[in-house]
């Protein structure tokens, strides 16, 4: 993209070009974003039941207006049940979690004089030099009693649920914004759809359904092989975790099967320490057990992988991971979806050849 004969001037408009396009994408992220975030879950929830009214709507004489609300009401209802569902289960569990962590906490000295003790046993049996090393001359036990546990005042506690409390109304507000944002979105499409070309150029409205189609074939095709990944994974995990007699099942699941779908890291990054430290306590059936699930999942994600997830959506996992973190620092957990996803939209783009950013 040529702006200028002058490539010094050219080079600069680029740049200016470049630094207010960032200038606006940060100032979306950081306050628009939040306005926006229940207009674009409407318009999700509307892709699931755009094809059942459209279908709905053919084979029948009832108004699609009609069909659109009842899908509308019925794909809320099944959401919102599911969503209900496994958040209660899982703030059970983590509120017991919390109410057993004073018993758990207790049990740490035991643990590390256990630890402490194997420990001093692979020390003993490493050569003089190593055993010399700083880092085998340092107290376990005064490492633990440096820990410095936060103190939840009731002060604290009465904020929290106030704050819980005065945000019952908007929820509620955005809920009902939702709900009729999706009626609106599936019966009328088409009205929509037609506004907004009209507003375009015959070349941005080309660019704007290769962006759409590839948004809506290959990437929610690729989010729907990673959201079965990790789901196959939950389940290992939550079968391992029950097996295992482990309390807290779902919550530990959730959260190593969201570890595990994060680029670079995996299922190893904690098991395997979770299973060498069962191993230093001396609790080989723990240890050998937790080896075992991670050896199944590997197996049964590297055989299924392929024929899931096919090809790749062409963004590097570096970039992924950079665009999860700034994401999450920009507009927190909605964030962490939708940067990775403009990003691989302008990458698209470029391929394109509709952006000329770099080369």
């Amino acid at each position: 993209m040529k702006l200028h004969e002058n490539r010094h001037i050219n080079f600069f408009l680029k740049l200016l070009y470049v630094l207010v396009a960032a200038c606006a994408g940060y100032i979306f992220f950081k306050y628009l974003l939040g306005w926006c975030v229940p207009l674009i879950l409407a318009f999700l929830l509307s892709q699931l039941i755009i094809r059942p009214v459209n279908w709905l709507s053919r084979k029948t004489v009832v108004p699609r207006g009609v069909w659109s609300g009842l899908c509308t009401l019925l794909c809320v209802t099944l959401v919102g049940t599911l969503v209900y569902l496994i958040i209660s289960r899982l703030v059970y569990e983590t509120v017991g979690f919390f109410n057993g962590l004073p018993s758990m906490l207790a049990q740490l000295p035991k643990l590390t004089e256990g630890l402490k003790h194997s420990l001093d046993d692979f020390v003993a049996g490493l050569p003089a030099f190593l055993r010399e090393a700083p880092i085998f001359r340092l107290e376990l036990a005064d490492v633990i009693a440096s820990i410095k546990l936060p103190q939840i005042s009731a002060s604290a506690m009465w904020s929290s649920f106030s704050w819980a409390v005065s945000s019952v109304p908007g929820a509620l507000l955005t809920t009902v914004f939702i709900f009729v944002s999706t009626f609106f979105l599936t019966s009328q499409r088409a009205d929509i759809t037609s506004f907004l070309k009209r507003q375009m150029s015959p070349a941005l409205q080309v660019a704007s359904k290769r962006i759409y189609d590839f948004i809506f074939s290959s990437m929610f095709g690729w989010l729907r092989a990673q959201a079965l990944l990790i789901s196959i994974t939950f389940c290992e995990l939550s079968i391992g975790f029950f097996i295992m007699r482990q309390p807290y099942i779902l919550l530990l699941a959730l959260m190593i099967a969201i570890i595990d779908a994060l680029p670079i890291l995996g299922v190893g990054t904690v098991l395997i320490p979770w299973a060498l430290i069962s191993l230093f306590l001396g609790n080989f059936p723990k240890a050998l057990t937790l080896c075992i699930l991670y050896a199944v999942i590997l197996i049964v994600r590297n055989s299924i992988e392929p024929r899931v997830l096919g090809a790749q959506i062409g963004l590097n996992p570096f970039v992924t991971l950079l665009c999860l973190y700034f994401g999450y620092r920009l507009a927190g957990f909605a964030g962490m979806f939708i940067l990775p996803v403009s990003v691989l939209c302008v990458v698209k783009l470029k391929e394109w050849n509709y952006l000329h950013l770099w080369r």
